[in-house]
C-alpha cells in the first residue's frame, strides 16, 4: 500500500484504515509501526506544514517498498523516531540519546554515523557536534535524511549512500557511531568483524572514540562475547553496560564506549 496518498490532506477516516491493518497483521513489528503511524497521523491535524513533510517522506518510503530488494527495517514505516517532526518510529531516538549520553560524547566533535538509516539520530544531536557525516546502503533512507536536514535547515551534516566496504573518505573523525551495524539482518554486510572494527579504528583520529550498540539480545545471542573480544583488539573499553528503555526493539542492548588504541 502507498501510504503517501493518505497525507495529501488530513482525513480522519484514514485512521480507521490504519487501525484495521494493525488489527489484521500477524507481523509484530508491522503492528507496532501501524500503531505509531496512527499516533503520528493524529498529531498532524493542526500542522499542515508537517503534514506535507510527512507526505513527502512517505512518498520516499513508498518508493522504497516498491523498489528496495532487501529487508526494510521500518516495515513500511520509520525505524527511528524524531519527536520534533511528530514521528514516533520503531526505536526511541530521544531515549537512546539520553541513555547513551550522546550529546556529551559528540559535543564539538566530528562524527561519523555508520548505517545512519534515516539520519534522525544524527540530526537530533547535530547542534552539539561540529560536523556529522552519515551513510547508509539504502539510498531511499539517505534521501529522507537529506530532505529532513534541508527542512530543518541543519547545515553541519552530510548524508551519503554507500556500503561500509565501499565508503571512501580522506576524513578522520573524533567519534564513530556503530549502532547495530557490525552485522546485519539483511546480510548486506560482507566484511568479517575483525575487518569491520579495524576500519572503525582507522577512520578515527589518534584519540578518537568508538560508540558501539549491539543488536537486540535475541539476535546478538552468544556472539556478543566474540564481538566484544574483537573490539578490545583495537579499543580500550571504558564503558560496557546494558541499556533498558523503550520498546522490545530497544531494551537490553549493550552499549560500549571504546577509546582508540594506538
Amino acid at each position: 500500500m502507498d501510504y503517501s496518498n493518505f497525507y495529501k490532506g488530513y482525513h480522519p477516516l484514514s485512521v480507521l484504515r490504519f487501525v484495521f491493518q494493525a488489527l489484521t497483521t500477524n507481523n509484530k513489528i508491522r503492528r507496532v509501526s501501524l500503531i505509531n503511524r496512527i499516533k503520528d497521523y493524529l498529531s498532524l491535524q493542526k500542522s499542515l506544514e508537517l503534514l506535507e513533510l510527512h507526505r513527502e517522506l512517505n512518498c520516499v518510503l513508498d518508493e522504497l517498498r516498491r523498489n528496495w530488494g532487501s529487508y526494510d527495517y521500518g516495515e513500511g514505516y520509520f525505524y527511528q523516531s524524531f519527536q520534533k517532526l511528530n514521528i514516533s518510529g520503531l526505536r526511541n531516538t530521544e531515549e537512546r540519546i539520553r541513555c547513551m549520553d550522546l550529546a556529551v560524547h559528540v559535543k564539538g566533535r566530528k562524527v561519523l554515523d555508520i548505517g545512519c538509516n534515516t539520519g534522525f539520530l544524527s540530526l537530533s544531536v547535530a547542534d552539539h557536534a561540529s560536523y556529522l557525516e552519515g551513510f547508509d546502503i539504502n539510498s531511499y533512507l539517505a534521501e529522507i535524511a537529506n530532505r529532513v536536514s534541508d527542512f530543518l535547515g541543519i547545515e553541519n551534516v552530510n548524508f551519503k549512500t554507500s556500503r561500509f566496504e565501499g565508503y571512501a573518505t580522506s576524513e578522520r573523525f573524533d567519534v564513530v557511531l556503530s549502532f547495530a551495524n557490525h552485522s546485519t539482518y539483511d546480510k548486506n554486510t560482507e566484511q568479517d568483524l575483525r575487518s569491520y572494527f579495524q576500519r572503525c579504528h582507522d577512520l578515527l583520529v589518534p584519540d578518537g572514540v568508538l560508540l558501539f550498540e549491539s543488536h537486540a539480545p535475541d539476535y546478538e545471542g552468544d556472539g556478543l562475547r566474540n564481538t566484544i573480544s574483537i573490539i578490545e583488539r583495537f579499543f580500550d573499553i571504558v564503558k560496557n553496560e546494558k541499556l533498558y528503555y523503550g520498546s522490545f526493539l530497544d531494551n537490553g542492548r549493550t552499549f560500549i564506549v571504546g577509546k582508540r588504541r594506538e
